[in-house]
């Protein structure tokens, strides 16, 4: 590992031990004051029921909380779904359907919400307890001497009422894991810079140059060789063909004028392979399978 690739490494360990220590700081406080949000029915049409001697009321609620340290507010949706008729006469049965808004101010107390309820001289309350991501409760209301009962059953609206608060945790230190998982893998593993190019297929190549005439023992043999020839030796006396002439360009303007590659001076069958070791001042070297090396050095 370079010095380079540690630095990385043990900031990408500083990051997640401090994300999940966040991490746990955010679960355990919301943990502690777990009643911002949004709370709904448990079972449509029974979030929250009101009953008196004349009738039993049940109703879809809905209730947006904001707590700023001990205060609480909540903004309340209810709907009126269905009406149990104890004694006629029957005063709500036309109001189902309807909708209406409240809001309300009340008071944390450890894992209780207490509202108190006032209005024109008549008085009552209730208290919410939460478990979990349950909110449940009930109270009373004095109206004139008649009392007034509430029963609440919610629920967390949204992912956290889905998995729970405590249910977020492991998933999302589950999804810091795999991120660092990620991270250190692909730090830590090595850049490769392959040192011999492999062998590739090339088109069929037809040398620009005509054989020279070949003599053998026996034959005449001409002061020197034909032009452009090259004297072999051996038990006869033989010209073979000339090799290409000169150097070829360096693979990056080679392929910019033509496509077909240089073939190895040695080995006149074998087309030679452009390496390259990633440097973008490279120009580039040409590599010779057969030889396992590089006809005219490297660049």
């Amino acid at each position: 590992m370079s010095k380079n690739q540690a630095e990385i490494a043990f900031a990408s360990i500083l990051v997640l031990a401090l994300s999940l220590t966040a991490l746990a700081f955010t679960v355990g406080h919301a943990s502690a004051a777990s009643f911002s949000g949004t709370w709904v029915s448990a079972t449509p049409g029974e979030g929250f029921v009101e009953w008196d001697v004349m009738s039993k009321r049940h109703y879809d609620w809905k209730m947006t909380v904001s707590q700023s340290g001990s205060d609480v507010s909540a903004s309340v949706t209810l709907t009126l779904r269905s009406v149990d008729v104890y004694h006629l006469p029957d005063v709500w049965s036309s109001d189902i359907g309807q909708t209406h808004y409240e809001d309300m101010f009340g008071t944390i107390l450890g894992d209780q919400m207490v509202f108190d309820l006032s209005q024109f001289g008549d008085s009552g309350q209730f208290v919410l307890t939460v478990s979990g991501n349950a909110l449940n409760g009930s109270g009373t209301f004095n109206s004139a001497g008649a009392i007034i009962h509430y029963e609440f059953d919610l629920k967390r609206e949204g992912l956290f009422g889905f998995f729970g608060v405590s249910g977020i945790a492991p998933i999302a230190s589950a999804g810091f894991i795999v991120v660092f998982i990620v991270i250190i893998v692909t730090v830590l593993r090595p850049v490769r810079i392959p040192t011999t190019p492999s062998i590739t297929k090339v088109p069929p190549y037809s040398p620009s140059y005509e054989p020279s005439d070949v003599r053998t023992t026996g034959e005449p043999t001409p002061i020197s060789p034909p032009e452009g020839g090259m004297s072999l030796g051996g038990v006869g006396i033989t010209w073979g063909s000339p090799p290409p002439t000169g150097k070829p360009l360096p693979p990056k303007q080679h392929y910019s004028n033509n496509q077909e590659p240089p073939r190895c001076p040695i080995h006149r069958d074998t087309a030679l392979v452009a390496h390259f070791t990633g440097a973008e001042s490279d120009p580039g070297s040409w590599y010779c399978p057969k030889c396992k090396s590089y006809p005219w050095g490297r660049s």
